[in-house]
Order: C-alpha cells, then sequence, then structure tokens
C-alpha cells in the first residue's frame, strides 16, 4: 500500500464508522456489513421445511423444478431488516452479501450450478427508475460471483408496473402480477432447451416467481430453478 493510499484509507476511517447494520457495532472489517454474531442468528431453512414450502407454493404448476431459500423472512427478523436497508435505503452491497452468502450456499448442488443463466426478477421501469437499481440483480450478481453461472438481467421484461405486494392476500397478489412479464424477443431462440434460474429477494406467495417461470417455459426453456435470500412462511 502506497503512502497516499495508507492516507486516504486512515481519513476514511476518521470520517465513517463502521458497523454492523443489525447491532451497530464497531466492525474491524471496512467490507463487511453484519458482524458475525448478528449473522449466526439468522435463522436459516432447513432442507425438510423448504420442500415443504416448495410443493405448497410451487407444486400446483409445475413451472419450476427446484427451489431454495437460505433464510426465513419474518416481520422484525434480521433478515428483514437487511432486505429493507437493502431495498429502501441504499445499501447496494448488502444484495451482494446476501448472493455471496446463497451462492456458497448451492455451489456444490449440480442441479444449480449446471444453469445456463442467472436471470433476476425484473422491476418495472418507472420502479427502476425511482429506486436506481434492481435488488435481485445485486443478488444474483454475488451468486455469480461464488458459482460463476452468469447474470442476464434483460432476458425478462416486466411489461405491467404493479402495484407492490406488500399488503395484498394470495389471490390479490396472484391478479397483480398476472400476465406481468414477458421475455426480451432477442432471447428467444437462446432459450430453447436452456436451464435458468430465477432469482429473488424474498419468497412470499411465489406468485411472482411463478410468472417468471411461465413464460420462461413456454419460451421451450428446459427447466427453471429458483434462489432466494429468504422465504416467508
Amino acid at each position: 500500500m502506497s503512502i497516499l493510499e495508507f492516507l486516504l484509507d486512515s481519513i476514511l476511517d476518521f470520517i465513517f464508522i463502521y458497523e454492523c447494520e443489525i447491532c451497530h457495532r464497531h466492525l474491524e472489517d471496512k467490507k463487511a456489513i453484519i458482524c458475525y454474531d448478528c449473522l449466526h442468528k439468522i435463522e436459516k431453512v432447513e432442507p425438510i421445511k423448504m420442500n415443504e414450502t416448495f410443493n405448497l407454493k410451487f407444486g400446483e404448476h409445475g413451472y419450476i423444478t427446484k427451489a431454495f431459500s437460505c433464510f426465513h423472512f419474518k416481520e422484525e427478523n434480521i433478515i428483514q431488516t437487511l432486505i429493507h436497508e437493502l431495498k429502501y435505503r441504499n445499501k447496494k452491497s448488502i444484495g451482494i452479501l446476501l448472493g455471496e452468502i446463497v451462492g456458497n450456499a448451492i455451489k456444490y448442488d449440480n442441479d444449480f450450478t449446471s444453469a445456463d443463466a442467472l436471470i433476476p426478477v425484473p422491476l418495472h421501469k418507472i420502479r427502476l427508475r425511482e429506486r436506481g437499481y434492481n435488488q435481485s440483480e445485486l443478488i444474483a450478481q454475488g451468486i455469480s460471483k461464488t458459482t460463476g453461472i452468469r447474470v442476464i438481467n434483460d432476458m425478462l421484461i416486466r411489461r405491467k408496473n404493479t402495484q407492490t405486494q406488500t399488503k395484498l392476500n394470495f389471490e390479490q397478489r396472484k391478479e397483480n402480477v398476472k400476465d406481468a412479464f414477458m421475455i426480451n424477443k432477442k432471447y428467444k431462440s437462446f432459450i430453447v432447451g436452456k436451464k435458468f434460474i430465477i432469482v429473488d429477494d424474498v419468497i412470499t406467495t411465489g406468485s411472482t416467481i411463478t410468472e417468471c417461470a411461465k413464460e420462461l417455459i413456454n419460451s421451450s426453456a428446459s427447466q427453471v430453478l429458483v434462489l432466494s435470500v429468504a422465504i416467508a412462511s
């Protein structure tokens, strides 16, 4: 490290207090976002529970072959806080970190690692302009860093600026996202016979993911799998 880099680093250390996003404890590692203790307090999804939830949310339609989520999403838990910071407070690095965690969890699972591309759930162009970034794309980038699977962020297009799903019930969510997505024409021939992973931050009812998967399968993708940071019970 040069003297200039050392001085700059020292100045930044003086200006910024690097602290855990959850407990606000001081972090020695400036690249860290959450402390070790808080990270290990997050409730992970057990494989049996994941299989039960998969059947409940996706088993009816047959568009999705396999799904995996790392953590449970509950009101006021650590994951909810991190995702809120990611989506609404411009904490983009949280998306990359969470993606790396997901990627490390599946990097020895050939069902996922043999996929041809990661496809983030797209935002509508109006929402993307307002937020400035797509949180699902950041998560996909983190997964890509650990698995080497390429990210294609423009294969799916959100053609309807749907209202937020947060306060809608199951049937309203399904109707809200019905036919909300379309395939970018330039990928029509590429999709045929390929395996894709749809990436999202949180799976709640599974309605959004199902609509995305439907478009890929109807365009002759061989399989669609799903990865998310968290899943709601």
